[in-house]
């Protein structure tokens, strides 16, 4: 996978997606035009036509990319051999820093869901963001499936998985909408914000 950092991948058609991730964070899906992310690149709007037929092209990978991003960081908990409850906890904390790691993909796929929800369009367009929605709730679903193992040991509590797992998520992806980098203030600093925000979302589920 191209990392969503720009920095880890020079490759024009990355470059160009991390451009474009980083404006519809800061301008808003709607506001952005493709002269805006050129401007930022420091290019001409061909060159991002060479590489993306519209900006609903780049939005839809960006939204491709910020789910990889999450799946691959929590795979390898997820398949870990260890009690639900300690692979729950650990593949919070993985999707908690890749969102912070790739938040400017987090808040570019949140804010154009919903402008693709309120607005007209193609029906390629509305095929495709049916299909990473789905990705998404499959998403969930791996979450919910590892808090329903864990209370099956024992260890996690829940009268209603399936909608205890909304707010649990809903707590952890947060941290999308109100990280900043002043937040990471020294050695440790941000590992100690990822466990916080971890221990806080899944006290819900975790406390008897």
């Amino acid at each position: 996978m191209a990392h969503p950092r720009g920095e880890l991948d020079a490759s024009p058609r990355d470059t160009i997606l991390d451009a474009a991730a980083r404006a519809f964070m800061e301008r808003g899906f709607k506001a952005t035009s493709i002269d805006d992310i050129a401007r930022r690149l420091g290019a001409t709007k061909g060159m991002v036509y060479h590489y993306f037929d519209s900006k609903a092209e780049l939005f839809f990978e960006i939204h491709q990319r910020g789910m990889d991003a999450l799946v691959q960081a929590i795979d390898p908990e997820l398949k870990r051999d260890a009690p639900a409850a300690e692979r729950l906890h650990a593949m919070a904390r993985r999707h908690v820093a890749t969102l912070i790691e790739t938040q400017h993909f987090q808040r570019a796929v949140a804010e154009g869901v919903q402008m693709h929800l309120r607005v007209s369009t193609t029906e390629a367009q509305r095929r495709e963001l049916t299909r990473l929605q789905n990705r998404r709730r499959r998403y969930e679903q791996v979450f919910l499936q590892v808090l329903c193992a864990g209370i099956e040991e024992g260890d996690l509590h829940a009268n209603e998985p399936k909608l205890a797992i909304k707010p649990v998520l809903g707590a952890l992806n947060s941290v999308i909408n109100w990280y900043h980098p002043r937040y990471d203030t020294g050695p440790g600093a941000l590992d100690a914000l990822v466990e916080e925000v971890t221990t806080v979302a899944l006290r819900g589920v975790t406390a008897r």
